[in-house]
């Protein structure tokens, strides 16, 4: 018997909001390598799944890692656009009903873009 989710799929979740908030950044909704960036770039990554402590038959938590990547090459100036846009995403995340940022990872993307990893929770319900 096939599983039902009631409401949308959490990375079409993720994708609705990240355009409508940032709608000149490039939202990617799939784990993949990217030759090129030329514009602040959110990825996508599902991670894991498990049991919602408090409900753990009708509810689960989705983990995802939120990637934003900065496109400069020049270290300094990526460093300043990234200070400046993983606070944005961060305060997107923590206000949307659905999402639970729990912390933010600097990381090297792609080997040559600097970024950060939001490690992000959502919960979603089983359907009847």
């Amino acid at each position: 018997m096939p599983v039902t989710i009631n409401g949308p799929m959490p990375r079409d979740v993720l994708k609705e909001l990240l355009e409508a908030e940032f709608p000149d950044w490039k939202v990617v909704t799939s784990q993949r390598a990217l030759d090129v960036i030329d514009r602040p770039t959110i990825l996508l990554k599902q991670d894991i799944i498990v049991p919602l402590p408090a409900a753990p038959q009708s509810h689960f938590n989705v983990s995802f890692y939120v990637t934003i990547a900065d496109p400069h090459q020049d270290m300094d100036l990526a460093e300043a656009a990234l200070d400046q846009n993983v606070l944005a995403l961060w305060a997107v995340l923590l206000g949307a009903p659905q999402t639970m940022p729990k912390q933010a990872k600097k990381v090297l993307f792609e080997g040559r873009y600097m970024a950060y990893d939001i490690e992000t929770d959502l919960t979603v319900q089983k359907g009847q």
